[in-house]
């Protein structure tokens, strides 16, 4: 399935932080869509690291960040996977959504 934008977003207890677009239904991809895409394993991985980061640390019986550095790392590593993402599949736009971090002001968190 050849995807020219894909969304990287966190929600709770998803399989994978990638997401097609709108118009393609916006369904989280599998692990099984990430090895299809072609992505190295590490980056794979890294991907799988940061939705389980999103799940410890923004649970969601809290709502919220477990503290500001956990939100602060997750910005960071977001920011930096969308960089990777977009060197990697350079055909593909990666647009991120922070959604868990609009709360917290961007511009105060150290990337």
């Amino acid at each position: 399935m050849p995807f020219e934008r894909l969304r990287l977003m966190s929600d709770y207890q998803v399989p994978t932080p990638v997401w097609a677009p709108a118009d393609m239904g916006g369904f989280v991809l599998s692990p099984t869509h990430l090895d299809d895409l072609g992505l190295d394993e590490r980056l794979r991985t890294g991907l799988l690291r940061w939705q389980a980061y999103f799940d410890e640390h923004h649970p969601v019986d809290l709502c919220g960040w477990d503290s500001p550095a956990s939100c602060t790392a997750y910005a960071s590593e977001g920011f930096r996977l969308q960089s990777e993402l977009t060197h990697a599949l350079p055909g593909v736009r990666f647009d991120l959504d922070l959604w868990p971090v609009r709360a917290v002001d961007l511009d105060v968190l150290p990337l």
